[in-house]
């Protein structure tokens, strides 16, 4: 079965909001070195130092791994080779696996900025909210991944709704919210 229209709209947003800093229309090194420095502004610190040369070390750890999908070796991941990527995730394969745990851990761990292994509204609010989602997108987002609360999302809960959100062709999935976005 192809990929739908809802799924590959859900990896285009997080390309382009989360990946594709420089709107070049592909990802490189250079888009990590950009996220860490706007995660480390976010939560007002320095990519030189301490937690933000962390967050850049992750990043670009990410990077390591996740360039392994350019499929043309021009130095890059475009859309297509992204969802392609994502597909055969998606399908059971295993070949991008080791980036995509890393990015998921590293996700989770910038949503826990208390390091008490829990992510809480205004955790999430944080690191998610941007221009095209709201303080009550997210809160909107979070009560549905949590099932209105009624679930804590600690690191394994996060892994399946992380599945969720990249495997799911159903849009009313509780892991289609990770990213505080309402709609695909």
């Amino acid at each position: 079965m192809a990929m739908s229209d809802f799924r590959r709209n859900k990896l285009i947003y997080v390309f382009k909001a989360f990946f594709d800093v420089d709107n070049s229309g592909a990802i490189d090194q250079q888009d990590f070195r950009l996220a860490a420095e706007r995660i480390c502004r976010v939560h007002g610190w320095s990519v030189n130092e301490g937690k933000g040369a962390q967050v850049l070390q992750r990043l670009l750890d990410v990077w390591e791994a996740l360039k392994r999908a350019d499929s043309d070796n021009d130095g890059s991941v475009d859309q297509k080779e992204w969802c392609a990527m994502w597909e055969a995730y998606a399908k059971g394969e295993t070949d991008y696996q080791e980036w995509q745990d890393k990015y998921r851990d590293f996700y989770f761990s910038i949503m826990d900025t208390s390091g008490e292994g829990t992510i809480e509204l205004d955790e999430f609010a944080a690191v998610n909210r941007r221009n095209d989602v709201s303080d009550n997108d997210c809160s909107e987002a979070f009560k549905l991944m949590s099932k209105d609360n009624s679930v804590v999302v600690n690191s394994s809960t996060f892994a399946q709704l992380w599945n969720e959100f990249f495997t799911s062709d159903d849009p009313s999935s509780s892991g289609n919210y990770i990213y505080g976005k309402l709609q695909f």
